[in-house]
């Protein structure tokens, strides 16, 4: 009876002691977990993890990577979908140290421990990993959005949401509170920091840094902002249910990060989403059908910047690429490294720290080793000429042999950059991209390749020595003839084909515009009349042909000042392609824009939107900016006004004419200015008409752009016959005075006539009013320059306060409709006011 009483009683007790085993709050010690959240005392391994209420997402220990080292691990949080193999994971969230900010790496023996006093730490051994910055709780939750907050009796005192890595979830939010911004991964396997952030700043800007090669990361300069800084108040960022990205400030005004089309209301019923900093520093916004369940890869809904690889910093030389790499793109648009011809990536894992000669370098040893290099092009890419430390013009003294065996002499000499006809020495290639439109040719320095070609052998017969003689006269005459023939093609072709400029004939441009076909003129502008042409040979072959008008241009000059015209490259300016002298025939052919003239797209029936006019506002600025500023010798335009700035097929503002009136003499400039913008008065500045041309300065394309700038914020002619309202006739003065006055009442939304989007953003539109006040100043010199006029209207720099109310009208450019404009009697012009 005993044994069996005291069977009963272990028996008993194996029981309870199961039933207490099981009541504790540990986690189940298989590799799923049904639990979505950690209490007080319990503990997770290395095989455990926590689940989301709905089963989307997962936290846990994961190996991203088994093929490198399967002990390493990362205490993360990853979209549950797809193939369940850990390579496909798509983590969101991952524990990083918060005081030197990498990343935390855990081993299979690591264990997350919350704590009794409610403390939760993640150990290895003796030695605490990572624990969360507010670390007292009751439970760690993983909810359902993605977000793990620690739970207090008062709140939450800690939530992945507030502590970033590289992603946001949808409903997920970001201020520049510590701890709160974006840092990519070194590479998509490997999460140690890398050279990228997402900030808010204080002063309002939302930026993109980059850190640079041998620079602090917190002495960078941004490689894309929204420029939003200058507001009072702090932004905040967040990620919406339809896979958006936009900011707002405690004044409710929201906009768009950058432009994408919104997918519909219910995407996030459709859709899964999340947006990342990717390790090539650019953030994509990434979606997934809900139905799909075929394990395909995400697909990149939206992206910025677009134009990652002409991104670079304000220090020194680096791109997106470190010395001697130029950045491209791979088939799904992710930016890459490459190294040119003879060179070798500094690091293979990380290629962005630039390539190295694969050779021994030319070394300064004093002796002549030129023979021992040579040059090797690098095909379309462009790259930075600020590391020039010679320079040469190519003319018919200097040549491009002359400059590239100059080069190879010079053991300095690392690259040669031909742009124009400019031949630079730089000791290290910078910010290198590929692009298909670049008028500069790199031309790099390697060692030449001196092992010789094994001989041919000799054959087995013995044929005659004439037969052998008659052979050689033969190949001799005809090597002659091909070098002959073939020097005659490279003169022609190098005179026809001058580096970023083509030589035209007028029998070309004639059959490409029809005979100047009328049907085909696209406009008359004041220095010639404007035709489209095609030629089937260019890409892409639509071009713009401007005749110019009558033989005032000065031949001595005519054929320099137009190569160097066609040097100049600009964002916003409409680029030459080349040009035609011959006989008394001289026409200019430029790129043909077919988005239409600036007068079209603000006179339309319809006012544009608010954003597009301010975008074309800012780009005008930047072109007309680069010609005063960019440019060696400057460049005045002379003749800026609606007709005279172009929208491509992206809807980007370019401005047209440039430099045209360096092709003529002082006088004949005088005259041909005076004559011409007659029918476009409203846009001369006043010096035009009281000052010798000698003494006129950039200042008068200053005045031109605050009258396009005052018609692009009232979509109105300044030369209407009658105003809005019956307020002013029709003067230029009339319209600077109308808009001065209704700023001054604090009526400034009747410059916009009551739109909703420009309404919304009237301190911006004041702003670009008052810009444009200040160009019209009756002074030159009270004028601004056109970068603080960029500046101001990207609102980097104040606007000072209005000045003074005009007096009445004292000299002869207030312009009305219908006014006559005298040349002969420059010194004593007037002008009859109706």
């Amino acid at each position: 009876m005993e044994p069996l009483l005291s069977f009963g009683l272990c028996y008993t007790a194996l029981i309870f002691l199961i039933l207490s085993l099981l009541e504790q709050p540990h986690l189940s010690m298989t590799t799923a977990s049904e639990t979505n959240q950690l209490t007080v005392g319990s503990t997770m391994t290395s095989t455990q993890y926590l689940t989301s209420s709905s089963g989307i997402f997962v936290f846990g220990f994961c190996n991203i990577d088994p093929s490198t080292n399967s002990n390493q691990l990362l205490l993360a949080i990853w979209f549950n979908i797809g193939a369940p193999d850990s390579t496909n994971k798509k983590v969101v969230w991952f524990a990083r140290d918060l005081t030197s900010n990498r990343t935390v790496i855990a081993t299979k023996q690591s264990v997350l421990k919350f704590t009794d006093t409610g403390r939760v730490s993640l150990v290895d051994g003796q030695n605490e990993l990572w624990s969360p910055s507010q670390p007292f709780g009751s439970a760690l939750v993983l909810q359902d959005s993605g977000n793990l907050q620690l739970i207090a009796k008062d709140g939450v005192p800690w939530e992945s949401f507030g502590n970033p890595t590289d992603t946001l979830l949808p409903g997920q939010n970001m201020s520049n509170r510590p701890g709160e911004y974006l840092q990519s991964r070194n590479t998509d396997t490997d999460f140690s920091p890398g050279r990228f952030t997402l900030n808010l700043q204080d002063d309002g800007n939302i930026v993109l840094y980059m850190k640079e090669l041998e620079v602090p990361s917190d002495l960078g300069a941004p490689y894309w902002a929204t420029t939003t800084f200058g507001k009072k108040t702090k932004p905040t960022l967040f990620f919406n249910d339809s896979g958006n990205l936009y900011y707002t400030f405690s004044d409710n005004t929201t906009n768009p990060v950058y432009l994408t089309t919104e997918r519909p209301l219910n995407s996030f019923e459709m859709y899964y989403h999340y947006t990342a900093l990717d390790p090539d520093g650019t953030i994509r916004v990434y979606v997934r059908q809900k139905n799909n369940t075929d394990g395909s890869l995400w697909d990149v809904f939206s992206q910025f910047p677009g134009d990652g690889c002409s991104r670079r910093t304000n220090f020194g030389l680096q791109g997106m690429c470190g010395p001697n790499a130029y950045c491209t793109k791979d088939k799904e648009e992710r930016l890459d490294c490459e190294c040119p011809y003879g060179y070798v990536f500094v690091d293979e894992q990380q290629k962005h720290k630039g390539c190295m000669p694969n050779f021994v370098p030319h070394t300064c040893d004093g002796k002549d080793n030129s023979t021992e290099f040579m040059t090797v092009q690098v095909p379309y890419t462009s790259w930075s000429n600020q590391s020039t430390y010679k320079k040469f013009t190519l003319t018919s003294i200097t040549t491009l042999g002359q400059c590239n065996t100059s080069c190879l002499k010079d053991c300095f000499c690392t690259a040669i950059l031909i742009d124009g006809s400019s031949c630079m020495f730089v000791g290290m290639l910078t910010a290198g991209k590929v692009t298909q439109d670049t008028s500069m040719t790199a031309l790099i320095k390697v060692r030449a390749n001196t092992s010789a070609p094994d001989p041919l052998p000799v054959p087995a017969s013995v044929r005659s020595i004439w037969f052998y003689i008659t052979i050689g006269i033969a190949c001799l005459f005809a090597a002659s003839v091909i070098y002959i023939l073939w020097q005659i093609y490279i003169t022609k072709m190098a005179k026809r084909n001058q580096p970023g400029l083509r030589i035209f004939t007028y029998k070309e441009l004639k059959r490409a515009t029809k005979n100047f076909k009328k049907q085909r003129r696209l406009g008359k502008g004041s220095f010639g009349e404007v035709y489209k042409g095609k030629l089937s040979y260019l890409a892409p072959p639509h071009v713009a042909v401007k005749k110019l008008i009558g033989n005032e241009y000065i031949e001595k000059d005519f054929e320099n000042e137009v190569r160097s015209i066609g040097q100049i490259h600009h964002y916003n300016l409409v680029r030459m392609i080349g040009y035609c002298k011959e006989g008394v025939h001289r026409l200019l052919v430029f790129e043909y824009m077919q988005g239409g003239t600036l007068a079209n797209f603000i006179f339309a029936s319809k006012r544009p939107c608010w954003s597009c006019l301010a975008e074309a506002a800012i780009g005008i600025a930047k072109g007309l900016e680069y010609l005063h500023e960019g440019c060696k010798p400057r460049i005045i335009h002379c003749d800026i006004k609606p007709d005279n700035i172009l929208f491509d097929g992206m809807h980007i503002p370019r401005i047209t004419d440039f430099g045209i009136a360096k092709l003529l003499g002082d006088q004949k400039t005088q005259k041909t200015v005076i004559n011409t913008i007659a029918g476009t008065k409203p846009y001369i500045a006043p010096e035009w008409l009281i000052n010798d041309v000698g003494k006129v300065d950039t200042k008068v394309d200053v005045y031109s752009f605050g009258v396009v700038l005052l018609e692009i914020i009232c979509c109105r002619k300044a030369s209407e016959e009658q105003p809005p309202d019956n307020e002013a006739p029709s003067t230029m003065l009339a319209l600077r005075v109308r808009v001065e006055s209704l700023i001054r009442d604090g009526k400034a939304e009747k410059l916009v006539q009551q739109e909703s989007e420009p309404l919304a953003n009237m301190e911006k539109v004041e702003r670009f009013a008052r810009v444009a006040i200040w160009c019209l100043q009756e002074d030159p010199t009270a004028r601004p320059t056109m970068r603080t006029v960029v500046q101001m209207l990207e609102g980097t720099v104040e606007v000072n306060p209005l000045p003074e109310p005009p007096r009445p009208p004292s000299f002869s450019a207030i312009l009305p409709t219908g006014s006559e404009i005298h040349p002969s009697s420059s010194t004593d012009l007037a002008i009859q006011i109706e």
